[in-house]
């Protein structure tokens, strides 16, 4: 395993089914009357924004896009903002490169 998907495993640890994008459905997500996924209010509640906050998946302190993600903890649906890296991590298994010195 990698660094960084070692540290999405500490930070998901609980999480179950974490999938990228809003929820259709979801008052949380602004889409309580929205039923499908091709309706343009959901493409536009699964744009990114910026922030200096921390990704919720890998920790990464870095500012940057956050994407919506979504996942079950003990039953309930938790909602989180994940950056690019684990956008795609989330979405295609797709780990970030490293640059080796």
């Amino acid at each position: 395993m990698s660094q960084f998907s070692d540290a999405v495993d500490t930070y998901l640890r609980g999480i179950e089914h974490v999938s990228p994008g809003a929820c259709p459905g979801c008052e949380a997500c602004g889409l309580e009357d929205v039923d499908s996924m091709d309706a343009p209010e959901y493409e536009q509640a699964g744009e990114p924004s910026f922030s200096w906050s921390s990704c919720e998946c890998c920790g990464s302190h870095l500012g940057g896009d956050r994407h919506s993600a979504h996942g079950f903890y003990q039953g309930e649906i938790i909602h989180l903002d994940v950056c690019v890296d684990c956008l795609f991590y989330l979405a295609y298994g797709d780990e970030p490169e490293t640059s080796e010195d």
